[in-house]
């Protein structure tokens, strides 16, 4: 479904911000909810600090996750994500193996725990990361 052809890798490289947000602009709206300004800074800031083997972490999946997914992936580090929707983090899943997974010839998996619970559960909420 999202199997498309971006081009070269070193022209991938090059124009990053162009292929993250050819892969954002491929998702249903109910998965799009953050404009592309502001997917783009949230891009600028995590390429910024984001170092190897950083972990990150988020509470809702969606157009971010595909942000954190890439960096995450990018620089051998890891993210967490809490949803209560586990077809969306799916879609998700689907659309970050078919792209970035394939760009980057990394596999999600172990880059990417999903957590479908609400992130503030006593039990398997953000205070899991603690244990």
């Amino acid at each position: 479904m999202y199997d498309f052809y971006f081009g070269e890798n070193s022209h991938v490289e090059q124009n990053e911000e162009t292929f993250l947000i050819s892969i954002k602009r491929m998702l249903p709206k109910w998965m799009n909810s953050i404009p592309d300004s502001e997917f783009l800074a949230l891009h600028r800031l995590i390429k910024k600090y984001c170092q190897e083997g950083t972990v990150l972490v988020e509470t809702g999946v969606g157009a971010s996750t595909i942000l954190f997914a890439y960096h995450a992936m990018k620089k051998s580090g890891k993210i967490f994500s809490w949803d209560t929707n586990a077809e969306k983090a799916s879609q998700i899943r689907t659309v970050c193996v078919e792209t970035i997974s394939n760009y980057l010839k990394k596999g999600i998996d172990l880059h990417w725990s999903f957590v479908n619970s609400i992130s503030t559960s006593e039990h398997s909420g953000l205070k899991i990361l603690t244990n």
